[in-house]
């Protein structure tokens, strides 16, 4: 598990603003993320922070998930901690976008309530996140044998499964020549 503090302003204000503060802030994040050899959570953890702007949220916690996908392959972001203001900056920013992200409150001894998801995923997607979660971890093949009557073929299940992975919303191991699906949390 990765735990990044969310608040790093040395002036003391708790209002994270601007496209520039949330860069700087990514810059930060990426520096102190080391590669790991299996699937980590990484939680960005707001319980400092009372105001973040949607321009903060797109250029560090977005910037974040990008980086964690592309870069870290192994690194799944979670928002953590985030008041009510903030996850609705953050999930109308998403709709815009038909984007999502995992949201959960971190104790401070590690343990995860209330995961959820912020944001928006088509009924498809919501879906096999779901059928994911009663069935994990699971292969596209396995998935088009498990629901034959969805008349969904395996290449379009690997098309889904790879969308949500890109998302950060389904963890994606090698196993051999197959990859291997599980939620990165499960929600209530």
């Amino acid at each position: 598990m990765i735990r990044h503090q969310m608040l790093a302003n040395p002036a003391g204000s708790t209002t994270l603003a601007g496209s520039a503060m949330g860069r700087q802030m990514l810059a930060q994040l990426i520096e102190k993320t080391a590669p790991v050899a299996e699937p980590t959570l990484a939680f960005l953890d707001f319980a400092k922070v009372d105001i973040a702007t949607g321009s903060f949220l797109r250029e560090a916690v977005m910037g974040f998930r990008d980086f964690c996908r592309n870069a870290a392959g192994m690194i799944y972001p979670v928002v953590a901690n985030a008041n009510a203001t903030i996850e609705e900056e953050l999930a109308t920013y998403l709709r815009g976008r038909n984007d999502a992200i995992w949201a959960c409150t971190l104790d401070t001894d590690g343990t995860t309530n209330d995961p959820h998801i912020l944001g928006e995923l088509d009924s498809g997607q919501m879906n096999t996140i779901q059928l994911i979660a009663a069935h994990y971890p699971i292969s596209a093949p396995d998935l088009a044998k498990l629901r034959p009557d969805d008349k969904i073929g395996t290449t379009a299940w690997n098309n889904r499964l790879a969308t949500l992975s890109a998302k950060g919303m389904l963890k994606e191991i090698r196993h051999g020549k197959t990859k291997l699906f599980s939620p990165v949390m499960e929600a209530n």
